[in-house]
């Protein structure tokens, strides 16, 4: 490189720090004599807003990236139902192996449409019965939105309809990748050039590491055939549905609400959440309702603040940018950060996870919290998970957040056993519904939104509806 090249470098980058550096003073800094306001606004102005999200770029944490899109769980499959094993993010080889399948669905995605191949519900079937990796989504991804949270650009498909919410790596003796639209009951295989040798490895440490801890058999569902209709059966369960003959134990957690304790506000707490919404503690107007709700009116936006934990944030003329490309996958990153901002302003350290939108708003984005790997699910009149937030064009129109400090106890409970939960999902729904289609059963807490502790238990999703009450027969 010439000494030339390396001088107009340089000179690039100090003009850019000094343009940085300059919109800083001007922001943080009072240049004026008190009572002159002249800069109290410049936080509306475009300079501010390109110092925001420059200083809130650099600072943000990877970790609710690479966490917001993770499988809710991975199954390691061996060929032999007693040493097939289901791991969650709770579990130290979760990541790497994430991080290897999502190598693997990477190159897949990024191939030419003609490597892809529509193929039967059986091809797939087989693929889980050999050595391969199932990666299980609790919502459907668009291919396009898929390849994103994977860095990549979709080249495999171009039909625009099409969802995916399983995925299924075969990497023995060669990496084949199955996708499945559970919502079609379509299927297809993508054939991966290069071999990824690391994954292979990890599964295979996996596979050792816990198939001696292994105590009873994890059958599919379509191994059992109870995918299917049998006689007076009126039960089916979705093929992919994980049925376990002994169910593993998971902690006890304990449930907090963390700015109201005792009748007592956390203040403190509330001016840094206020802030994370560019709400100004001096300019805003405050008053509370006569049901305890704390109320903050400033020009563009109102937030609410409940003695349960619940905030709501509605935007009144325009709304908060939080991304300005207006990216669908932007959106999803950038309201995921937005509550793990709140998540440390409490001190809760769990993280959030995109779940599945059940309602037809447009830009809607659901996210739940995650503890010791699994899915809380909130049981409120207001809210059934952590996190729902509506994005226009990069602009956040409203927020709503059930704010919560889970902490893991040092006790385990198990769960009902999986067809004691069954017996009370096919009771339940018995009565209004002549065919019942289990769609998911799968492990989560249950949080009515009181303080105290809450044991794991089985979450079903039965169609379009998702039951988050215990469900053991009584």
């Amino acid at each position: 490189m010439t000494k030339g090249r390396v001088k107009n470098i340089l000179l690039v980058f100090l003009m850019v720090m000094n343009f940085v550096l300059g919109s800083r003073i001007l922001i943080e800094k009072k240049l004026w004599p008190v009572g002159y306001n002249f800069f109290s606004n410049i936080g509306n102005i475009e300079l501010s807003k390109l110092y925001t999200n420059i200083r809130n770029y650099f600072a943000d944490d990877d970790i609710y990236k690479s966490m917001v899109f993770a499988p809710e769980k991975i199954v390691i499959n061996t060929g032999d139902q007693t040493t097939r094993t289901a791991i969650t993010s709770a579990q130290s080889d979760f990541d790497g192996i994430v991080e290897e399948a999502s190598n693997v669905l990477k190159s897949a995605l990024s191939q030419e449409a003609s490597f892809v191949t529509q193929v039967t519900a059986e091809e797939v079937y087989s693929a889980l019965a050999s050595t391969s990796v199932y990666l299980e989504y609790l919502l459907g991804l668009s291919p396009g939105l898929f390849s994103k949270m994977l860095g990549t650009q979709n080249n495999a498909f171009t039909a625009t309809d099409v969802k995916f919410s399983d995925a299924v790596i075969v990497h023995k003796p060669r990496n084949e990748v199955y996708l499945a639209d559970r919502e079609k009951n379509v299927y297809y295989r993508i054939s991966v050039q290069k071999n990824n040798e690391k994954l292979g490895e990890l599964v295979e440490n996996c596979t050792v590491k816990y198939g001696k801890e292994a105590t009873s058999a994890i059958n599919y569902s379509f191994d059992l055939k109870f995918d299917k209709p049998f006689g007076a059966q009126k039960t089916t369960l979705n093929p992919f549905v994980l049925i376990y003959f002994t169910v593993p134990e998971y902690p006890i957690i304990n449930a907090q609400n963390p700015i109201i304790s005792e009748n007592v506000v956390n203040e403190a707490l509330i001016d840094n959440i206020l802030r994370v919404f560019n709400i100004n503690a001096s300019t805003m107007r405050r008053y509370t309702e006569a049901g305890g709700t704390i109320v903050f009116v400033e020009n563009n936006a109102i937030l609410k603040l409940d003695k349960n934990g619940y905030l709501e944030y509605q935007a009144t003329d325009g709304g908060f940018e939080i991304s300005s490309s207006g990216d669908e996958h932007a959106n999803i990153v950038n309201v995921a950060s937005l509550a793990s901002k709140i998540n440390g302003i409490v001190d809760s350290n769990c993280s959030v996870r995109m779940a599945e939108n059940e309602g037809t708003e447009k830009n809607k984005y659901i996210f739940d919290y995650i503890v010791s790997g699994i899915p809380v699910k909130i049981n409120t009149d207001k809210l059934s998970s952590g996190i729902e937030a509506v994005v226009d064009d990069g602009v956040l129109k409203s927020y709503k957040q059930l704010i919560r400090k889970y902490e893991v106890t040092g006790n385990k409970a198990a769960l009902p056993e999986f067809f004691t939960a069954l017996d009370g999902a096919i009771a339940k729904y018995s009565e209004s519904m002549n065919e019942i289609n289990i769609d998911k059963m799968y492990f989560g807490y249950n949080d009515n939104g009181e303080d105290g502790e809450k044991s794991a238990d089985w979450i079903v999703k039965v169609d379009n509806v998702i039951e988050a009450d215990s469900l053991i027969a009584e």
